[in-house]
């Protein structure tokens, strides 16, 4: 089956009755290439509006699937940039993907054909063709992030709604701008003034619930989408947001992520503290002065505490159970002004990681059980035990370094092997196919003796850890704060989902 690609990227579309005139442009292109080369087009896939950056198209994908059913042989686009403008990939397409195929492959501009003889200068053609087109989308990238940030600095607001306490509004001459909502503007002082009061954002939360005041997503009737959280009634993060939100000074944040190569997928998320700001560029619900009020009362009164106020004894040493990673640490002030902090793990309260552990557990209760086990363990752990495993380490101290010289000398073999398997695919003594298969083989050979080494080389480095603090046994064996050798004594403590502890000792085991 013979078949026709034809994209084009959504700035470009200058839409007709069904197709884009640059759709048409291209199949009457490909049609007339065709006929003149007594080539019958069986098939077109089509996809207008997608970027030539992402391979993930509907008609690309359904093209794909046809191919590695055997059911395409030819493969004909107007040029290189209608497969793709990601010059990597599109290179992968044109030189192996569609190769190991028997896919011929077609650019009518660039008077590309894969079934051509001495095809070299092409073939480097596709490559400066790529780089070309990948060059076209960064320029292109780069030319939209200064129309953004240009209509940024002129006041255009760039958000996709605006926040509760505003509308958004064209002007005449064509700017889109914030206006204040009358009716719900108060609203927003409101929880600003509470805020100030001293009250908390939970009793804010119900006060206004209790009034029966439609929480933004139900003023604004927002669309639900999946994989968000949306809240019908109002809540303590809502009301977080607001207070935070910078917008209500009349001022706008130039932007709230970035993106530093057009391939990344995923924005960067810019601090608040760390975004620039583009100061009155719509009305004021919330003055300079009140605003800073309000976040100073949010941070002192009613924010969590963060893991570095927190100095106690098992800092760093707590991990889940459940996925490995060191526990947060967060605290509340009470009206006796005395902190209490608790242990969590932050992926097992993000429903979007896969940790399931939702369980914490206070600082003091895990210090006081930890003093327990230890006092507990250090009775067991006599002098002589001491002496017995110190030199049980000695000796296998020796023959860890012996293996590891063993394991060096071995892995310098391999690589001059490599070297060896270049020379003969240079010679034409051996295929690139056998080249490749046989020199992935010595690499994970090479790999699997260097993590041996890693793997040593870290127990012997335990060990000598251990065996100081074995040396210093004697200074705290009758020592009566043993929270005080923590660090020496454990490793880690594993609090698990179920409430179980598990507590990993640096020795003794």
């Amino acid at each position: 089956m013979n078949c026709a690609y034809i994209r084009l990227s959504e700035e470009d579309i200058n839409k007709s009755k069904d197709f884009s005139e640059s759709i048409i442009n291209q199949i009457e292109l490909i049609e007339e290439y065709a006929r003149r080369n007594n080539i019958h087009i069986d098939k077109k896939y089509i996809d207008e509006g997608y970027s030539g950056i992402n391979f993930c198209r509907p008609a690309f994908e359904k093209m794909l699937k046809e191919i590695e059913q055997n059911n395409i042989e030819t493969i004909i686009t107007k040029d290189f940039s209608r497969l793709g403008r990601e010059f990597i990939e599109t290179g992968f397409y044109i030189t192996r993907f569609f190769p190991e195929h028997s896919i011929r492959y077609i650019a009518i501009n660039e008077d590309y054909d894969s079934i051509n003889k001495n095809n070299d200068a092409k073939e480097m053609m596709v490559g400066i063709k790529g780089i070309i087109n990948d060059r076209y989308i960064k320029d292109t990238s780069r030319k939209i992030k200064a129309v953004k940030k240009q209509k940024s600095e002129d006041g255009y607001y760039m958000g996709f709604i605006a926040p509760y306490g505003y509308k958004k509004i064209r002007l005449p001459d064509g700017k889109i701008t914030l206006k204040e909502d009358d009716n719900v503007s108060n609203i927003v002082r409101l929880i600003f003034q509470k805020i100030i009061e001293g009250m908390s954002r939970k009793d804010i939360a119900e006060l206004l619930n209790s009034l029966n005041i439609p929480s933004p997503m139900q003023y604004m009737e927002m669309t639900k989408s999946r994989g968000k959280n949306y809240y019908d009634k109002w809540t303590a993060g809502i009301i977080y947001r607001i207070i935070r939100n910078r917008t209500y000074t009349g001022n706008t944040y130039k932007r709230k992520s970035t993106k530093e190569d057009y391939r990344q997928k995923k924005r960067d998320y810019i601090r608040i503290r760390d975004r620039e700001i583009i100061p009155n560029t719509h009305p004021v619900i919330i003055n300079e002065e009140t605003f800073e009020k309000a976040n100073s009362m949010l941070r002192t009164n009613t924010k969590i505490n963060r893991l570095k106020d927190y100095k106690g004894h098992l800092d760093g040493l707590v991990r889940c159970g459940e996925c490995g990673k060191i526990m947060n640490v967060s605290g509340r002030q009470k009206e006796s002004e005395r902190i209490v902090y608790h242990f969590y793990c932050t992926d097992g309260r993000n429903k979007h990681k896969e940790c399931t552990n939702t369980k914490a557990i206070f600082t003091n209760k895990l210090e006081d059980i930890v003093y327990k086990y230890l006092s507990a363990a250090i009775k067991n752990i006599t002098e002589e035990k001491i002496i017995e495993e110190s030199n049980k380490f000695i000796t296998n101290k020796r023959k860890m370094k012996n293996e590891i010289e063993m394991l060096k000398k071995e892995i310098e073999i391999k690589k001059t092997n490599i070297k060896n398997l270049y020379l003969q695919k240079v010679n034409n003594q051996i295929t690139i196919e056998i080249f490749t298969q046989k020199r992935n083989e010595i690499n994970e050979q090479i790999k699997e003796r260097e993590k041996r080494i890693s793997q040593i080389s870290e127990y012997i480095d335990e060990e000598i850890q251990k065996q100081e603090i074995r040396e210093q046994f004697k200074k705290f064996k009758n020592e009566n704060n043993l929270m005080k050798y923590i660090h020496d004594l454990v490793k880690s403590i594993n609090f698990y989902k179920d409430g179980k502890i598990e507590i990993m000792l640096s020795f003794g085991k």
